[in-house]
Parts: structure tokens; C-alpha cells; sequence
């Protein structure tokens, strides 16, 4: 099992094209890689080398021009591995007005948790990324460090076996950049 491929791509490439379908900006050329279960696997470079996008390719949110992107062993397209997913977006999209548990409980209601296990889930996760204290405020309270803690909470509510997380330290200062790898290796 530890030894099983959760990750694969093979010559995966992404060309986004115009209005008139004309090629436009390449942002993925011919991706070969293979990410093994446990591992910690990042992507590394420079804006617009299709980090992002490669990602994007992972979840099924975008297709590939060319070549196969493959999670557990299926493509990526196929929606029946999104419930072993979690993942935390670049620029996560969360409700202001709720707080932490409501946040938390609103997404795992998502992925049907029996409400006794999503209690105790929210309250392990919750003080997991170091919330505790906060987790009564409105997120509009929030700084971007503790924004991007319970955007990894709720990727994390499913107890999901493969976690994608889109630039985790964007905005974050350099304690909080330190924290948020220690709970990645942690993880």
C-alpha cells in the first residue's frame, strides 16, 4: 500500500486557447510524474510555469490538451475520487459572515459526515491549525495567516487520503510560512 502511485501524469499539457479556438498560452508541456502515497510532493517555479494549472488538471476542473492525468489510478476526470481529496485553492473562497465551526460544519455536511463525527472533527481540526481561540469569529475577522489555516481545516474535514494544497504559505509572514509547513509535514 505505501507503495501505491496516488499521483501519475503522463505527457500532460495544457494550451489555453482564444475565442476562435487559436492557440493562445501554453501552460503545461508534456508533465511526466508520479507522486507515491505518503510522500510530500511540491511543485516549484516560477509565476506562469503552470503550477496552478497542473493542479487544476489533478481535480478535473480543466482537461488536457494532450496526455493523462491519473488520481488513485483513474483520471482525473472521473468525479468518484473527489471524496478521497481535500484541497486548500490559492485564494480560498469561504463564507465571511460564518465562523470556524460553521465553517467547518457547512463543508462537511457537503461530504455527508454523520454529525457526532463531524462534532469531534471540527473541534480536532480546529485546534489542529491553531484556531482554538478564534473559532467563535467571523472569518471576516481573520488575518490572511489564519484565513489560510481554516482553508486547510476544511480540506482536511474529509479525512481525505490525498490533500492538494495551491501555494499554502501564499501571504502568510514567516512564522506563519514555518507553521503552515510544519503542519504539512505533520499531515
Amino acid at each position: 500500500m505505501a507503495d501505491e502511485t496516488v499521483i501519475e501524469t503522463r505527457a500532460l499539457s495544457k494550451t489555453y486557447r482564444d475565442f476562435w479556438g487559436r492557440p493562445k498560452v501554453r501552460a503545461l508541456k508534456a508533465l511526466d510524474l508520479e507522486v507515491k502515497r505518503g510522500e510530500v510532493f511540491g511543485l516549484l517555479g516560477p509565476n506562469g510555469s503552470g503550477k496552478t494549472t497542473t493542479i487544476k488538471l489533478l481535480l478535473g476542473l480543466l482537461f488536457p490538451t494532450e496526455g493523462q492525468a491519473l488520481i488513485f489510478g483513474k483520471d482525473a476526470t472521473d468525479v468518484s475520487k473527489n471524496q478521497r481529496i481535500g484541497y486548500l485553492p490559492e485564494e480560498s473562497y469561504l463564507y465571511r459572515f460564518l465562523n470556524a465551526e460553521e465553517t467547518l460544519d457547512f463543508y462537511g455536511r457537503l461530504f455527508d459526515i454523520p454529525h457526532n463525527v463531524l462534532e469531534e472533527r471540527k473541534d480536532n481540526l480546529i485546534k489542529t491549525v491553531g484556531l482554538d481561540r478564534a473559532r467563535k469569529r467571523q472569518l471576516k475577522e481573520y488575518s490572511k495567516g489564519m484565513t489560510r489555516r481554516i482553508g486547510l481545516a476544511q480540506a482536511l474535514i474529509n479525512e481525505p487520503e490525498l490533500i492538494l494544497l495551491d501555494e499554502p504559505t501564499s501571504g502568510l509572514d514567516p512564522i506563519g510560512t514555518r507553521e503552515m509547513k510544519d503542519m504539512i509535514i505533520r499531515l
